[in-house]
């Protein structure tokens, strides 16, 4: 059986197309990146240090992430930097929920975490969660207990 030359050439183009399309996806998966983001909303906190949080870092809610940092900037009037935070919008943060900055192990990467609070009203894109706790910088408490700066 031999196959017409215009028929191979249009499996082969074909086939390109596909590789080049799975290329793409497993590109933009590993970057954390999507191009259709309309499942989700905007929120935003600020916090007085954000060490080691980068955009593409995970949003967790009790473990399950639920979002990712969308970017990180430095509120100039305040000196407080601002966490923008893209999150599903299946899932709805209470206007009294905590948002803190913790690392996954020990010196692994961090993320942002969401304490769920008890109000019935949710944010909406553009919401600021007002209550907020820092990144905890092991590495100046290491140094403060070596050279003996820890209060007893």
């Amino acid at each position: 059986m031999k196959i017409s030359s215009s028929s191979m050439h249009i499996s082969i183009g074909l086939f390109i197309l596909i590789g080049l399309g799975c290329t793409a996806y497993l590109a933009m998966t590993l970057a954390n990146t999507t191009f259709f983001s309309g499942d989700s909303y905007l929120v935003s906190a600020k916090f007085t240090a954000v060490n080691g949080l980068r955009p593409g870092s995970n949003v967790e809610i009790s473990g399950v992430a639920v979002g990712k940092v969308a970017d990180i900037t430095l509120d100039q009037t305040l000196y407080q930097a601002v966490v923008t935070m893209q999150v599903q919008n299946a899932v709805g943060i209470p206007v009294d929920s905590v948002a803190a900055i913790k690392t996954s192990g020990l010196i692994g990467d961090k993320y942002v975490s969401i304490t769920p609070g008890a109000d019935d009203a949710m944010l909406e894109t553009g919401g600021v969660i007002q209550d907020t706790q820092a990144a905890l910088d092991i590495e100046e408490m290491i140094s403060k207990y070596v050279f003996g700066s820890v209060e007893k």
